[in-house]
């Protein structure tokens, strides 16, 4: 039975570096989808209907509008991969968890704060 092992990561080059060692591991090319997940049309500074006049202060500022995002906790860069059966998807997942990628089902989240407190 297929199974599907999705982690993010916060810089694309990371994710394809778990690609090639997933393909090393034995993961076929097909079964291995890399994704950026990045938006283009929220708010830049080229996109003149977003934001007031540079004068305006306060939240709707255009500093405020087009100010840097806090690039740390963003993980845009989704890798996901559809294991033939249950020891390629765990050779798979410790790859992927071994590289940084953060698994955002967040029931994932709240088992491994159980495990860490046990």
């Amino acid at each position: 039975m297929q199974q599907s092992i999705v982690r993010t990561f916060k810089q694309v080059t990371v994710a394809e570096q778990a690609r090639i060692e997933l393909l090393a591991a034995g993961v076929e090319p097909d079964d291995v989808a890399i994704d950026v997940r990045i938006d283009e049309s929220g708010p830049v500074q080229g996109n003149f209907t977003v934001g007031d006049a540079p004068g305006v202060t306060g939240k709707t500022a255009y500093s405020h509008t087009f100010a840097p995002v806090a690039q740390e906790d963003v993980h845009d860069c989704q890798v996901t991969v559809f294991a033939a059966d249950a020891a390629l998807a765990a050779r798979a997942a410790a790859i992927l968890d071994r590289l940084g990628g953060h698994d955002p089902d967040p029931a994932a989240a709240a088992l491994a704060a159980r495990r860490t407190r046990h």
